[in-house]
């Protein structure tokens, strides 16, 4: 899983999601032979007098061919994860990895972008299919996304670039009411704010208000190319740039491939590719045409105004639009707008997946009401009372109550935590894939809906914590803002749901705070009250991660002082550049020894002191020497343990010197049976744990200690204060002599006086990885003492340590 994360989310997690076609090859060729074919092919479409003309342009086209920088640009942004073409299986990664081959894709886009032409090696293209709903033996059951080859899609793109720098530059594009594919701005949270908005305003204000929900059939495969071709004109764009995009729409093929098969290529004589780059913009300035014409100010002043100024009638992403007015008799009127711009754009409105939605004054109070409104002669289906609407992911009722959104939240969650659970995964594995997939699941729901902070706290983070300490094995007692701590600082990176959600939220008052639109700004304002304040207050997501780790570090400093007793300690004396590594550690090890770092760290190991703190224990004393089982009594102070604490440093020291030992150019002296005798150097006064010598006369002199967190600092001023006088001694023989004193705690941390073991271990030319061997020898170790306490002492060299 660790080395294809998204992959496993995809084959396991995600399985049930990869519904495939149940229809033939045949069926499916008809289908898209006749979905694709042109339909009044000779059909053209001259601008009508009721869409005003666009003013003449006041920045020319930059009919320049891109140059190495922008096309760089261009792949830089594009996914590494995006799927290949299976007609070439060029992926993006190459010209992403390698200068040499972007050049010559630059100079290939620049002599297409000059020629005027596409070449027919490029409008070959394939078809996968998305399945959306419904019977997978029906092909419309399923959204085709055309796999372009990696050189079309970056001349695509350079292209859709140059015409989007034209467009805004002469202001041909209108950004308040159409925000789908717009670049820097946010068009869904825009639009779902802004509708959520009004429906509060309508009914606290006791405002009538019509809502109306369109869907347009097929809408990207319905484009006439023939309309593309009047609407570039309409828009300015030159000839050369009209005659390449002609030229890429004529003759371009696509062939169909499933798990089962794959068909003939088909050729493509409507509509726009979904999976094209250029293909967005293309839609959006069509669509464009009817916006320029409900822009006048007879069509605006239908909208619903909370202020009677700037009243808003109209919204549109890609091709999902709203119409918003205060009267049936308004909004009836765009729609009878809308149809006879459908007519000439050769667009079809599905009627039965529309919908309506009211609100009215009923004598001294607001009610849903039901709105009868017409769309080519047909009714439009409306929003039964009590029942929510679905507009850009939202959802939305009368009482704005997020209901949906909640119950959403809440089966998500359960249903996602208990698949998890059931997986024989390692728990770091099972926390991974909560943090990587569950977190991003959830995001979107976060974000739109007006959901309590408290809510998420009582109701989704109590759900997460539940497994969690499932997961860790961390009883009730413990705490868990220590694996809400950072890697570095001997956490496991969780994010409570609740963190996820200030962080969406977060971002989404930035992007009303940012946005381009001076209603967003105006709808940012007037919505920042005592509920948003505490969102407003944050710049960046960052800051709501630094904020969050604060409150659990303080927590653990000043609230919970037993739990938080290993922080306190190794936040001020532990090795910091070493931390890091003490993870990667950790990680490595088995699940019953990872889970007994966790419960280590948070001082929740079954210890007598803390069995009688639970009231599972009469007695809170060492069962040997009587007096209080803390972890440390336990781990380091026993007295009638000593045989098991010299048993672990030995077994430290001999993987060290064994260590050393690889090295030719080093010579040993170590207090071991086996090696010959440090005292040999320097007496028998003095007996240190380690000498390494090298070749040129350096000494390395190296004294082990495997202690308690609270007593790394005592450790080394005793050690230090010991063998003061034999390194004055020995200095005096040797052309350098450097003291190392090497005090670990029992789970493995380095004290800050380590630096120059790591120095030493460089020099020597040895990397991390003996470091990391080194930390999960002191981790298991402790483990099997801790396991023993209590239980005979058998031979520890059995045990796989």
């Amino acid at each position: 899983m660790e080395r294809n994360f998204w992959g496993y989310v995809k084959n396991v997690l995600n399985k049930e999601d990869a519904v495939f076609p149940s229809f033939s090859m045949t069926e499916c060729a008809v289908y898209f032979t006749k979905t694709l074919a042109a339909v009044h092919p000779g059909k053209l479409f001259h601008i009508p007098s009721w869409i005003p003309r666009l003013s003449d342009p006041q920045v020319e086209f930059d009919l320049d061919p891109p140059s190495y920088q922008q096309v760089t640009a261009v792949i830089r942004k594009m996914k590494a994860s995006g799927s290949p073409c299976p007609l070439d299986q060029i992926s993006v990664i190459c010209f992403k990895r390698c200068p040499y081959l972007r050049t010559y894709l630059t100079e290939l886009i620049r002599a297409v972008w000059l020629s005027g032409s596409i070449p027919s090696e490029w409008k070959r293209a394939c078809t996968i299919l998305i399945h959306k709903k419904g019977n997978t033996s029906i092909p419309s059951n399923f959204r085709p996304i055309t796999l372009e080859s990696i050189p079309l899609k970056v001349f695509t793109s350079c292209l859709r670039n140059a015409m989007y720098s034209f467009l805004t530059a002469n202001n041909f594009i209108e950004h308040n009411i159409q925000k789908g594919f717009t670049p820097n701005l946010s068009g869904t949270m825009e639009h779902t704010a802004q509708m959520a908005n009004i429906i509060n305003k309508a009914r606290i204000k006791q405002r009538s208000l019509v809502i109306t929900l369109l869907d347009l059939k097929n809408a990207f495969g319905e484009v006439h190319h023939n309309l593309i071709q009047s609407v570039l004109g309409y828009h300015h764009i030159p000839n050369h740039m009209n005659n390449l995009i002609k030229s890429l729409y004529t003759d371009f093929k696509t062939s169909v491939i499933t798990s089962e098969f794959r068909t003939h290529f088909i050729p493509v004589g409507r509509g726009v590719l979904q999976g094209d780059c250029l293909s967005p913009l293309l839609f959006n300035m069509c669509f464009n045409t009817y916006i320029q014409h409900i822009k006048a100010e007879k069509y605006r002043q239908f909208g619903f105004s909370l202020q009677l100024l700037n009243p808003i009638h109209w919204f549109q992403f890609a091709d999902d639009a709203a119409v918003i007015t205060g009267q049936e008799s308004e909004n009836q009127h765009l729609l009878n707008r809308f149809s006879i711009w459908c007519q000439w754009s050769n667009m079809v409105v599905r009627v039965d997946k529309c919908s309506t939605f009211g609100i009215k004054k009923v004598l001294s109070k607001s009610a849903q009401y039901l709105p009868k409104l017409l769309i080519n002669k047909d009714l439009i289906p409306t929003i039964k009372t009590g029942e929510s609407f679905e507009y850009l992911g939202r959802h939305f009722d009368f009482n704005m109550t997020n209901e949906k959104h909640k119950s959403e939240v809440i089966s998500l969650i359960d249903e996602l935590m208990s698949e998890i659970d059931l997986k024989p995964l390692h728990p770091k594995n099972k926390i991974l894939l909560y943090s990587r997939y569950v977190l991003s699941k959830l995001s979107w729901h976060f974000t739109v809906a007006t959901i309590s902070k408290t809510w998420v706290v009582e109701n989704i983070d109590s759900s997460v914590n539940k497994y969690i300490r499932k997961w860790l094995e961390v009883p009730i007692s413990g705490t868990l803002s220590n694996v809400f701590l950072t890697r570095n600082k001997f956490g496991l990176n969780i994010l409570p749901a609740s963190v996820k959600f200030i962080q969406c939220q977060t971002v989404l008052r930035n992007a009303l705070k940012t946005s381009p639109n001076d209603s967003i700004n105006e709808l940012w304002k007037s919505t920042n009250n005592h509920t948003n304040i505490q969102y407003d207050s944050y710049n960046s997501t960052k800051e709501v991660l630094k904020t969050f780790h604060s409150q659990q570090e303080n927590k653990l400093r000043n609230r919970l002082k037993c739990q938080g007793s290993f922080f306190e300690n190794v936040s001020k004396f532990s090795l910091s550049q070493l931390n890091a590594i003490w993870s990667v550690s950790q990680s490595k090890l088995p699940k019953n020894i990872f889970n007994f770092t966790i419960r280590y760290i948070n001082n929740t190991l079954p210890t007598r002191k803390n069995l009688s703190r639970w009231g599972i224990s009469s007695s809170s004393d060492c069962s040997f020497c009587l007096h209080p089982e803390s972890l440390l009594h336990v781990v380091a102070g026993c007295q009638h343990y000593l045989e098991r604490f010299t048993w672990r440093h030995d077994c430290i020291l001999n993987f060290l010197a064994k260590t050393f030992q690889s090295l030719n150019e080093c010579k040993l002296h170590v207090d071991l049976p086996g090696f010959e005798s440090p005292s040999i150097i320097t007496g028998d006064e003095y007996r240190p744990d380690l000498l390494v010598s090298t070749s040129d006369k350096h000494l390395y002199v190296v004294e082990l200690t495997v202690g308690f967190e609270s007593n790394l600092t005592n450790n080394v001023n005793r050690k230090k204060a010991k063998y003061k006088n034999l390194i004055r001694e020995l200095d005096q023989n040797f052309t350098s002599v450097k003291f190392i004193n090497l005090s670990v705690s029992s789970l493995g941390v380095f004290d800050k006086e380590c630096h120059t073991f790591v120095k030493m271990l460089n020099e020597l030319g040895l990397d991390n990885q003996h470091q990391q061997y080194c930390i999960r020898k002191i981790i298991r170790s402790t483990y099997y003492i801790f396991c023993c306490r209590n239980k005979e002492w058998t031979n520890p060299e059995l045990m796989n340590i």
